[in-house]
């Protein structure tokens, strides 16, 4: 049997001496300029038995070294700069910075069940993980990104038979992974295997899937890409000032930091950002035009047919603002937009960020990776974007553009008739434009 461990004798202040204190323990005392005349008897730790020290209220605390606010401003810039450049690059280049994106987001979040002794002694269970990824590109943006390049697809025989048998190619290709999966199962590590195929496929349902909404927006048009991810960014800074600034009240346990006031205050700031500086946006009509193309030189100009959405009407003006002399005020249906996504980005992305804190607590780690320095992970600064840009893509296609979804989804259903159905088609519309006078004979001939 094992000895009774001693109990710890309670010593008298006098008595307290150096070796009572750990290694780590006097350093910190002598960091902190303290003497053995400035000690406190330690306190006895009643669940562990041991003694802990208290130190005095009036022992001053050394200031942190600002380094990681070097860091972080650093960085800071470094990736406005890119995001910036990358804009202007076109819209190719915007999506291949969501992809990877994207990746690195994948890359961090299965690294926190990753066991790499483990997978160094399963056969291919880091490769099987890296082509589900792959496999749920191919499917989410598969179903998207054709859809916007429809000129593309048109004129191109293997795009539309990869669109018309899309679904059951991402099947097969899916079925393959799995025999790998099952083929691979070793004795011994089952419960890991079973545990990362699932982990997987979570994974890249939830990420993959709102990410390819983000490219579908870029393809509609940049300001669906840049407004939605500003009015995020402005919504968490504003909160920040009114939070520091007023805060009083706890908005909610999983962020002790967050206050109502912030989060009101944030939601202020936020419209009012979101109607006056999208009218900056309007100039830009290169930010305004969709793209229906691949194109991959950068910096090249983007030339489209403004959609209405963006035009100017003038409202009437309450009587207040008329006996100022605003009778009317010029609006933009972009404008009555951007107050729409603001209200998301203010109400519901921070639960984004709230739901990424919960999870961290709830496998007790601080950042999801050290990827940008300063920062944390890449997960770290998107858990609210994802949120904020599956909503845009929602609201864009379904509101803001409903009739050219509808348009578009009518060339893909031409594009995967047969070429007989096709010319059947064809004559048929020759037949009702005709009836409408809207062609002539002759115009027809030429055709």
């Amino acid at each position: 049997m094992r000895p009774n461990r001693p109990e710890v004798q309670k010593e008298s202040e006098s008595e307290t001496t150096e070796h009572e204190f750990s290694e780590n323990e006097r350093g910190n005392l002598k960091f902190r300029g303290v003497t053995k005349k400035d000690r406190s008897p330690p306190l006895k730790d009643e669940k562990k038995g041991l003694r802990a020290p208290n130190f005095e209220r009036n022992i001053p605390i050394p200031i942190k070294n600002n380094s990681n606010f070097v860091v972080r401003t650093i960085w800071t810039i470094i990736l406005l700069v890119g995001f910036i450049v990358i804009i202007f690059a076109g819209h190719i280049y915007c999506a291949g910075l969501v992809l990877l994106i994207t990746v690195g987001i994948f890359k961090e979040v299965l690294s926190l069940k990753r066991n790499h002794e483990k997978d160094s002694r399963v056969p291919f269970s880091a490769s099987l993980n890296y082509y589900f990824f792959g496999i749920s590109v191919f499917f989410f943006y598969g179903r998207v990104i054709p859809h916007k390049l429809t000129r593309l697809v048109l004129t191109s025989p293997f795009l539309q038979f990869i669109l018309t048998y899309h679904n059951i190619i991402s099947f097969m290709l899916w079925v393959v992974g799995f025999l790998g999966f099952v083929l691979s199962l070793k004795r011994g590590f089952y419960r890991y295997q079973f545990r990362q195929f699932g982990w997987t496929h979570i994974t890249c349902f939830l990420i993959v899937s709102q990410t390819s909404a983000i490219v579908t927006n870029i393809f509609e048009g940049l300001i669906w890409f840049i407004l939605p991810s500003l009015l995020v960014i402005c919504n968490d800074i504003f909160a920040y000032i009114f939070g520091v600034k007023f805060g009083r009240t706890p908005l909610i346990e999983l962020s002790p930091k967050k206050t109502w006031e912030g989060f009101i205050g944030g939601l202020l700031s936020t419209l009012l950002f979101a109607f006056f500086f999208s009218r900056i946006f309007l100039e830009r009509s290169y930010l305004l035009c969709p793209q229906t193309e691949l194109a991959f030189s950068p910096f090249s100009a983007v030339n489209c047919e403004i959609s209405n959405v963006f035009h100017p009407f003038h409202i009437n003006l309450p009587p207040p603002f008329r006996w100022l002399g605003l009778r009317t005020m010029p609006i933009t249906e972009f404008q009555i937009h951007s107050i729409i996504l603001g209200t998301f980005a203010s109400l519901f992305s921070p639960f984004g960020g709230f739901f990424a804190s919960g999870f961290k607590r709830a496998i007790k780690i601080k950042d999801f990776a050290t990827t940008i320095p300063g920062h944390g992970g890449i997960t770290d600064r998107m858990d609210c974007q994802i949120l904020m840009g599956t909503f845009s893509y929602l609201y864009v296609s379904q509101i803001v553009f409903r009739n050219v979804s509808t348009m578009r989804g009518l060339l893909r259903f031409v594009v995967n008739l047969s070429t007989n159905d096709q010319i059947v088609l064809f004559n048929e519309l020759q037949q009702i434009l005709l009836r409408k006078t809207i062609i002539n004979a002759t115009s027809l001939i030429e055709l």
